[in-house]
């Protein structure tokens, strides 16, 4: 008799959403976690002076749009909302900014400062979106919390050929997937700040702009929606909120939750998933458990390569699986306390950049942009510093002392440089051990560019490099936030690579082990891909079938929006 319905291994967020609705649905499930804690991406903590609470990997948090919140009562376990008026700003070496805010309102009165027919766009938007917010509302639930399927995204393309019909552009969707992120734009969009601004927030989303498919889907969808439909949140006492929410939740429909207990092996017999066994380094070392279904919450190459052993795999798969792609969506971040918020230079244009907890400098053009994006992809650093920023006291003060700020500031890094600034680096991975001081020191010169006096307020610096955060999390290979790069080879019914899954988003060619990472849409706050494979693994149950499994996507936002603090609303 297996000692467990369900095993999952890793308790990070989807991990634990999934095992939260199995439990809930009378599944007998263990969450084994290697780390003494879960939530290794959706950590806070503090790393330095106390009192200063330092997300340290996720910090734009999308769950408000999941179903879990309304299916398992996050709020009941702890889950508080905190906001800014402003969803995201850039702001630009020429004093001015570009702002999307939450009421899109504030984005209109911004805009028009821009480009008067880019405003006149959101006014059309606005006037599509609302009487067919049921429809679209439907569509994004069907693509980003049910198994890939291309006459799924054609359904999602046809309500985009509507919404473009009502913008006055004549396109088929299968001519915009051909095109990337850049292109679409330009066809929507006149102002370069305008262009710009929507380019960062899609890379920033996880689909970079420089792919076709990929990028158009970003540009499109996270860069007309963010703000209605893709809030911009942290939960109150940081990211961890989430977590520890969750944890709860989980906990409360009778998860079992082993910490200390890193897996070493999925047993497989006549291709069929029978047992994890834990390491010499667990809590319980060697220890056997066995179950009738297992989740791996890990990312595709451990969990084949290293859990289940080339020996179970074929050939060919073996080396599709091992020629999956990490080196996109890594990044340097460096984590700031300051004993006051940042005061952009280009509050003077719009004081809407102060309102805001989230957004980007440098990328000024098109052009600069692409630069970073290609960079990348040859394995160099980009000369120009160009980055996300987050200052999340501002929407809730509770993260650093009275008076006091943190800040954190992502730069997108190729994870095995090979050049910055025409010198040859040599190291391989290792190398950010050194370059992650050198770099830090860069992008506190910009700070000062863009924010005057900003370094006078530091505090403290703590820096985490794409090693920092693959040696804090083995799974997040060549430290990947985004369970591996988000590319066309890697992308919805291709994710993770042809041949892992079968019969659905998470299930895999092995019988009876299931995939939640590195699948269609990737390990975000979303809480994605935690919830279509708790659906899937229900469904082979036979319990799925439940009064309370109801919700769907972005009703619970839409019904709850309102009451969310936001500062700096009026």
């Amino acid at each position: 008799m297996a000692d467990y319905d369900v095993i999952i291994i890793g308790g990070g967020i989807n991990g634990l959403a999934c095992a939260a609705y199995l439990a809930k649905a009378g599944l007998k499930t263990l969450v084994l976690e290697a780390r003494g804690q879960c939530g290794t991406h959706c950590d806070t903590s503090e790393p330095g002076i106390p009192g200063f609470l330092h997300n340290l990997h996720a910090t734009w948090l999308i769950s408000a749009v999941s179903p879990a919140m309304t299916d398992l009562e996050l709020e009941k376990f702890g889950l508080e909302w905190r906001a800014t008026r402003y969803a995201f700003g850039k702001t630009f070496a020429d004093g001015t900014n570009v702002l999307i805010g939450n009421n899109p309102a504030d984005t209109l009165v911004n805009w028009q400062k821009h480009s008067q027919a880019d405003a006149a766009l959101i006014e059309k938007a606005l006037a599509f979106m609302l009487p067919r917010m049921a429809d679209l509302m439907e569509a994004m639930h069907t693509w980003i919390y049910t198994a890939p399927a291309l006459e799924k995204e054609r359904a999602l393309g046809a309500l985009f050929e509507d919404f473009l019909r009502s913008l006055g552009l004549a396109a088929r969707f299968e001519d915009l997937l051909k095109m990337n992120g850049f292109e679409i734009l330009d066809l929507m969009y006149q102002s370069e700040h305008i262009k710009t601004t929507i380019q960062a927030l899609s890379w920033l989303a996880g689909f970079p702009p420089i792919h076709p498919r990929v990028g158009t889907l970003g540009a499109a969808v996270f860069g007309n929606f963010t703000g209605p439909l893709f809030p911009v949140h942290t939960a109150k006492g940081g990211s961890h909120g989430l977590t520890h929410a969750l944890v709860k939740a989980a906990l409360s429909y009778g998860v079992t939750i082993l910490p200390c207990c890193p897996v070493k092996r999925i047993l497989v017999r006549n291709n069929t998933a029978e047992a994890v066994v834990l390491s010499e380094d667990a809590v319980y070392p060697n220890e056997i458990f066995t179950a009738r279904r297992i989740v791996s919450n890990l990312t595709v190459v451990p969990t084949f390569i290293r859990l289940v052993g080339e020996e179970h795999l074929p050939v060919d798969l073996a080396r599709r699986i091992k020629g999956f792609c990490y080196d996109n969506q890594n990044i340097i971040v460096v984590n700031y306390a300051l004993d006051q918020a940042p005061q952009f230079r280009s509050a003077g244009f719009d004081p809407g950049i102060q309102k805001t907890f989230m957004g980007y400098f440098g990328g000024d053009t098109t052009r600069s942009m692409q630069g970073i994006m290609q960079g990348i992809h040859r394995k160099t650093i980009h000369d120009e510093i160009i980055v996300n920023w987050y200052v999340p006291t501002l929407a809730d003060p509770s993260q650093a002392p009275a008076g006091c700020h943190v800040v954190n500031t992502w730069l997108d890094v190729p994870p095995e440089p090979t050049a910055w600034k025409g010198a040859a680096l040599t190291a391989g991975f290792e190398v950010w051990d050194k370059l992650k001081y050198t770099l830090a020191d860069e992008i506190d010169g910009a700070w000062e560019r863009h924010a005057p006096g900003f370094t006078g307020h530091i505090k403290e610096r703590i820096i985490y490099s794409p090693l920092d955060q693959f040696r804090n999390n083995p799974s997040a290979v060549l430290g990947t936030w985004a369970g591996g790069s988000m590319i066309p080879e890697q992308f919805y019914e291709n994710r993770p690579v042809p041949g892992v899954l079968k019969g659905g988003g998470s299930r895999t060619f092995i019988d009876k082990l299931y995939l939640s990472n590195s699948v269609h849409v990737f390990g975000n706050t979303l809480l994605s891909s935690g919830y279509m494979t708790a659906c899937e693994v229900a469904e082979d149950a036979g319990v799925r079938d439940q009064s309370w499994w109801q919700a769907k996507a972005f009703n619970w936002y839409v019904e709850n929006a309102a009451r969310i603090p936001a500062a700096g609303k009026e």
